[in-house]
């Protein structure tokens, strides 16, 4: 079992280049944009990427992370805002998951996340327990657990998903599951070739965040076609709707 004191948290767990990408963030973003409601509560803030864009929106938006740093720096770029509350949020700690439910949130944004999570389930159970009884869930996280590999470990990852695997873990916390595909099959490809062929790739390698710099301003254009014939089969990441249930 991995020791908690020893995960990387913040950006110990991204490639660098995820800070400087646009496209790519905002093709996840439009995943879930639909069933998002004018409170929402953002589990994992990283960079602040997707904290500016519900702002655009003119959402209410409750900015959460494990990691202080990540609050700070948004809290320092963002300024003061009516419309955003920052807040410290253990999914692993019960009553920190529960100090949000003061906000009230209507939805709730969580890219990337429930990967690092050990008890994933028992956390899916009280983020429900901790927003309206109507509330909605956007969902995404890392697909095929046969892509496993160094970056994982390096981003303290306990596992990738499948479809099925990820609407157990939901049903079983008590969110219906509206849908589930699977998005990006050409970035598993990718991904498949850093950690299956190569194996030294890290977070931290060149050729891996070059990459992801070039993919970010024509990835998006291709998943878009992509994406409706291979969402039942493969992809890099699986996206999920739920709702309370």
């Amino acid at each position: 079992m991995i020791e908690r004191e020893s995960l990387p948290v913040g950006a110990a767990t991204m490639s660098p280049a995820m800070a400087h990408m646009n496209a790519y963030p905002r093709y996840l973003f439009k995943q879930v944009l639909p069933i998002l409601g004018a409170r929402v509560w953002e589990i994992g803030i990283g960079y602040g990427v997707y904290t500016r864009m519900l702002l655009a929106l003119e959402k209410q938006v409750l900015a959460s992370d494990v990691d202080s740093e990540c609050i700070a720096q948004l809290q320092n770029s963002l300024g003061e805002r009516s419309s955003v509350q920052c807040l410290r949020v253990d999914l692993c700690d019960r009553d920190s998951v529960y100090r949000a439910t003061a906000f009230e949130a209507d939805s709730v944004l969580c890219f990337n996340v429930l990967e690092h999570i050990e008890q994933d389930v028992q956390a899916l159970r009280w983020i429900r327990e901790s927003v309206r009884p109507n509330a909605t869930l956007g969902l995404i996280v890392p697909a095929h657990e046969g892509l496993f590999g160094k970056m994982d470990s390096q981003a303290g990852h306990f596992r990738r998903y499948s479809c099925n695997s990820l609407r157990t873990a939901m049903v079983e916390a008590g969110w219906k599951v509206d849908r589930i595909r699977y998005i990006n099959a050409l970035g598993a490809c990718g991904w498949w070739f850093h950690n299956r062929v190569r194996k030294s790739a890290g977070l931290q390698d060149s050729h891996v965040n070059q990459q992801m710099s070039a993919m970010d301003r024509w990835l998006p254009r291709f998943a878009l076609l992509s994406d409706p014939w291979m969402g039942r089969l493969f992809g890099l990441s699986v996206v999920a709707w739920g709702r309370c249930g």
